[in-house]
């Protein structure tokens, strides 16, 4: 896990990789408060405090003496890291700093660093395990004996099997009983005593036993109930922590009834036993028989067992608890009336006094959680529901996602979180307090027809127990790893590249899609619940790279542009639920599979509405069992791998089969082969991994499953159709990986790539040189096949490549692989169920993971720096020089909440000052701008030491950065204008004229000398501050024009509004009046003529045409003022 988080090298296949291992530099992105102990804490209060009495005010420090005595304490970060950390507490920008306000700080950061881990665990399973046992028949229940600490299962045919911690098979034992014929043996379920070390066994003879654990030798029968009103179903057991001899033991049966016996001496004898015989003596291994009549009656001889009951319930009762905290029986049913009932006991009665909730539908299960005191319950419609036990109107939580029945729900009390099983073989985690789903398990359980299935958690270990039939299966969970990156906040299911906007596309299990920068990491945009409330199972491109298609576990998938619009629906589930598997961009129609034995086409012709639905595939159904891959290679070859193991090859154009590759399907081998004999096929010719006689029938069950298919898309187009080496990889269950040569249809190489994995996915590079694999535990490797079986061989090999690296790259299950080229590099895209999307070099060397604090930037590939340093080791390694290996050197992390200028990196060689990293080269936005790049000024670099990167500014990522700027020019010196210099020549005589006559004499009589002083300077003048020569000649036209226009309209609107009025003799004279005034008046005097007249007519219309004015109001408020007149 260590070496996950670090991106450390484990293993590397070559001295190139080693030397570059050598050479890195770690470079931790942690602020400086993370990096602050307890201890560093208290020498850091003594800067704040009185230097000579602790009782005073403590101290206030600015932000120079912040950084400055506190960075001489700790020795820990640099003055500019304490100035940024004096900003981040100083918010109130108060400029100084005290104790508390320090401490509270440092608190609120820890408090929500907390507070989002535990909002996002996402529980962490390791690989399904299947384990042997003698059960033949269904399995009832699994429980944990905690006295013991030991596992006990029991089966439908009565087999009781004890396991150790460690889930290995201690003793089995096989019960018997005389009424019965051991054939006709039927347990329906059992319940643990633990107080009197008893287990407690139901049967469909309408009977309950009784069992003592204590006896070693003997699993001896103590006490029998017989004769039951109806065959019991499911049982709880409860005992009083603080008085072990009050228990309670309650059963469910077939009738709707729930019986619940109070023991109140359980200790001394559940119930009493007959007196001794005449010889004074009494065999305890005597099985005493008791009957229900002799316990319901009042003067029972049963004085230490008190029975309640109660028939609510109309169909099975499926499952009973009682509840401490609320003291009360809850039971459930698959009946649509009174589902889930809660029976409280009345003290002088024998009948329970029952609730029922308002819920219309059958319900399969329920679990209860005392702290939150909640009841969730699991229904047939698919829902699982959240109540409060005092609330029975309607359920304070609906948790909707599951596409069959829930058939059973588990608390995980330490989380606070909810599992829930489906019939469908979905597990699915519930957050209980923000009722979201956190994780969905799906594909990993076997498959098969409509099983039984029980579950059991262990909270203590954390490990979850499914059976399925006979079968039993565990699940453990993994250490928790905290202060992970987590790029989702749900489990990542896919995450694909495009190359026309160098981005990284994710999407996870919440229905989320983010769109990163690979540049650098960062997040550009999201898009949620794109789906509704179902999963992304997987992306693909459209061939323009403009069009993303997301597909979903509700059987839909959606086409949307990248601002977030969506412009199809394709029903690929045809209006039913189904997990999309794989979306294949054909040449003119779209292919879909997933977990279906058939292929679902949609053809480009038909997306031209919305909602799509798909066409007829023409080659039909050739899989016999569920189609789980696909691998495209244009222009016509579309290959297919099923859950069985076969392959199956199509033409693309025709849609028929051309070859089927067979060689390692379940149909040649067997389907459930369980001898030696059997597997020597696959076993004789490999010992990489060994297999056990109780391990084989599940480990060759799980060899077979193909999860991924590639072509070698350059080798077939170089060599051509006719050659015979292998062009198409498989890989799958058990760490498999095959090499097929599909011309003759023959398997040519198989090896365990990863022995001790589940499920391998691999992918190759653009040149077929390296075959990437990762496997479900989160381990990769690199293997070279460059020149791996480029002819056919005599036989089939089984030596797997040489492997160029090896590394732990997630903590979980790798769901997709992804290679890009960038900057003449070759990087690895991997997205995993840890949450995280993760970009890797081909050493295992990890870049960065999207989403994280510190952005990455990618440098350009220099080959003249690559040979000089590799020069000796490609002499005797030719091979090395082909792998293109990412010189961590050339990695430069910029962090956006860090600006320290001492941060550098070290460089094995010394860095170029005139270098710059094209980051936008191949982008849209970047070609834009690639004259204005290539013609801008190179910026100047501050000086370097040698073996050093003093790289301080900021990295060129964005559109700013590919903008040319230089520096400002000189100002000349400025001339002021004359009439600046002298103003009384220009602006004297015109101020005085400006002014207001005052009607003296003296003011209006002007010297001629003055008047020719102002003549001589009107000459002198350069320009003349006249409206008609400042403005154009066009815009004073137009104004004119403007003016005119308004002028009539005004005329035209008055005259037509007062030939509708009355009396005619004002009509009359103003039109008179205003055909007059019109013939004198100037643009602007029309409008002062038209307001005196409608003033006039307002008033003396007032009182008598109330409704003109407001039709009068209305017009004027639509007419247009002619402001330039005012």
């Amino acid at each position: 896990m260590k070496a996950a988080q670090n991106g450390k090298l484990m293993s590397v296949g070559s001295s190139s990789s080693r030397s570059q291992v050598s050479k890195l530099t770690s470079i931790t992105g942690d602020k400086l408060e993370t990096k602050l102990s307890v201890k560093d804490l208290e020498e850091l209060k003594v800067a704040f405090m009185p230097d000579s009495d602790y009782s005073g005010f403590p101290r206030r420090l600015d932000r120079k003496q912040f950084s400055d005595e506190l960075s001489e304490i700790i020795k820990k970060g640099t003055k500019e890291e304490y100035m940024e950390l004096f900003d981040k507490i100083d918010i109130t920008k108060q400029g100084t700093v005290d104790w508390d306000m320090f401490v509270q700080f440092m608190l609120l950061e820890f408090y929500e660093k907390d507070e989002k881990v535990k909002t996002t665990q996402v529980p962490q399973w390791k690989e399904l395990k299947m384990i042997v046992s003698p059960h033949k028949d269904c399995i009832q229940r699994i429980e944990l004996v905690k006295a013991t600490n030991k596992y006990l299962s029991i089966s439908k045919e009565g087999c009781i099997v004890f396991w150790d911690q460690h889930v290995k098979m201690q003793r089995s034992i096989k019960l018997s009983w005389d009424s019965i014929k051991a054939r006709d043996l039927w347990v329906t379920d059992f319940v643990l005593l633990p107080n009197v070390n008893k287990i407690a066994v139901s049967f469909t003879s309408k009977e309950i036993a009784f069992y003592d654990l204590s006896s070693k030798v003997d699993f001896n029968c103590q006490y029998k109930l017989q004769e039951l009103t109806h065959t019991p179903l499911c049982m709880d057991y409860w005992t009083n922590p603080d008085d072990s001899n009050e228990s309670i033991l309650v059963f469910g049966d077939i009738g709707g009834k729930v019986t619940a016996m109070c023991f109140s001496s359980a200790q001394i004898a559940l119930f009493d036993r007959p007196s001794q015989g005449s010889d004074g003596n009494q065999n305890n291994n005597t099985t005493v028989s008791v009957r229900m009549k002799d316990l319901i009656r009042d003067n029972s001889k049963h004085t230490n067992c008190r029975v309640v009951y109660h028939s609510a319930h109309v169909g099975w009762v499926r499952q009973v608890k009682y509840a401490e905290h609320l003291e009360c029986f809850i039971s459930c049913s698959t009946g649509t009336q009174n589902s889930v009932v809660i029976g409280f006991v009345e003290k002088a009665s024998t009948i329970m006094r029952t609730t029922s909730f308002r819920y219309y539908h059958g319900v399969h299960c329920f679990d209860y959680h005392q702290q939150m005191n909640l009841i969730a319950t699991g229904s047939v419609n698919h829902q699982v529901c959240l109540w409060n036990p005092y609330v029975i109107s309607k359920p304070v939580g609906i948790l909707t996602g599951h596409m069959a029945a829930v058939i059973q729900v588990i608390v995980n009390v330490n989380k606070s979180q909810l599992m829930s099983f489906s019939k469908d073989k979905v597990l699915r985690i519930w957050d209980i307090q923000q009722q979201i789903c956190l994780q969905r398990l799906a594909g990993m359980f076997p498959k098969g027809p409509e099983v039984q299935t029980r579950l059991y958690f262990d909270e203590v270990r954390n490990r979850l127990f499914v059976t399925f039939n006979y079968l039993l299966t565990l699940l453990e969970m993994k250490i928790e790893i905290r202060d992970r990156v987590m790029s989702h906040e749900r489990p990542v299911t896919c995450a694909i590249y495009n190359s026309l906007y160098n981005q990284v596309i994710s999407a996870c299990q919440a229905g989320t899609v983010t769109v990163w920068m690979i540049d650098n990491g960062q997040k550009v945009k999201q898009f949620t619940n794109c789906h509704g409330q179902a999963e992304i199972t997987t992306l693909e491109l459209d061939h323009s790279r403009t069009r993303l298609f997301t597909g979903s576990t509700d059987g839909t998938i959606k086409v949307w542009d990248f601002n977030g619009h969506c412009h199809h629906n394709l029903a690929a589930g045809r209006d039913q639920p189904a997990d999309i598997a794989q979306i294949v961009m054909l040449k003119r129609s779209i292919a879909t599979i997933g977990w279906e034995p058939f292929i679902t086409v949609f053809r480009q012709g038909a997306l031209t509405q919305f909602h799509v639905h798909p066409a007829d595939w023409k080659g039909g159904k050739e899989h016999q069992d569920d189609i789980l891959t696909a691998a495209y290679n244009p222009p016509s070859m579309l290959a297919t791998g099923s859950y069985d193991g076969e392959i199956v090859i199509w033409n693309a154009n025709s849609e028929g089969v051309s070859k089927k590759l067979q060689q390692r399907s379940r149909q040649k081998l067997g389907r459930r082969p369980m001898t030696t004999t059997s597997t020597s096929t696959l076993d004789e010719t490999s010992s990489l991994r060994p297999m056990t006689t109780d391990s084989q029938a599940s480990e060759l069950e799980f060899s077979f499953v193909i999860s991924r298919l590639v072509f070698l898309k350059h080798r077939m187009a170089v060599r051509g159709s006719s050659h015979t080496g292998a062009d198409l990889v498989s890989c799958g269950g058990g760490g498999w990986v095959r090499f097929w040569g599909v011309n003759k249809g023959n398997l040519l190489s198989e090896f365990v790539a990863h022995p001790h994995a589940g499920n391998v996915i691999a992918t190759t590079d653009p040149e077929d040189k390296y075959l990437i694999t990762a496997d479900s535990d989160g381990a990769m490797k690199v293997w070279n096949i460059d020149e791996y079986l480029l002819q056919e061989p005599t036989e089939t090999v089984y030596s797997p490549p040489p492997t160029s690296a090896t590394w732990q790259a997630h903590s979980d299950c790798i769901t997709s692989i992804t290679i890009c080229s960038r900057n003449d590099r070759l990087l690895i895209i991997t997205s995993s169920s840890d949450c995280s999307v993760a970009l890797w070099d081909f050493h295992g060397n990890r870049i960065g993971e999207f989403g994280q604090e510190n952005h990455w930037t990618l440098s350009a590939f220099d080959p003249s720096l690559a040979e000089e340093e590799n020069d000796d080791e490609a002499k005797t390694q030719p091979d090395e020089s082909l792998f293109k290996e990412f010189d961590m050197s050339e990695l430069e992390l910029e962090s956006r909440a860090s600006t320290a200028p001492d941060m550098r990196v070290v460089s094995s060689h010394g860095y170029d000052p005139d270098f710059r990293a094209n980051t936008w080269g191949n982008t849209v936005l970047g070609k834009a701008y690639q004259e204005g790049r290539l013609n801008k000024r190179e910026r100047k670099q501050p000086g370097t030491v040698p073996g050093f990167k003093d790289y301080i500014e900021e990295s060129a990522v964005g559109p700013y950065g590919i903008l040319g700027y230089r520096d400002l020019d000189s100002m000349p010196v400025m001339r002021k204008p004359d009439f600046m210099l002298h103003p009384h020549k220009y602006f004297g005589e015109k101020s005085a004229k400006g002014k207001k006559k005052t009607g003296r004499s003296e003011e209006q009589e002007v010297d001629g000398e003055k008047q020719l002083g102002i003549r001589e300077a009107r000459q002198s003048l350069k320009a003349a501050f006249d409206e008609r020569t400042l403005f154009p000649k066009e815009l004073l036209d137009f104004e004119a024009q403007i003016r005119t226009e308004h002028a009539q309209k005004l005329k035209h609107t008055a005259r037509d509004a007062f030939r509708k009025a009355k009396p005619v003799s004002i009509l009359k004279s103003f039109v008179t009046s205003g055909s007059n005034i019109t013939q004198t008046s100037t643009p602007g005097g029309t409008t002062g003529v038209g307001s005196k007249v409608g003033s006039r007519v307002g008033s003396s219309q007032h009182s008598r045409h109330p409704s003109y004015i407001r039709h009068r109001s209305s017009n004027n408020m639509n007419q247009p003022v002619d402001t330039s007149a005012a």
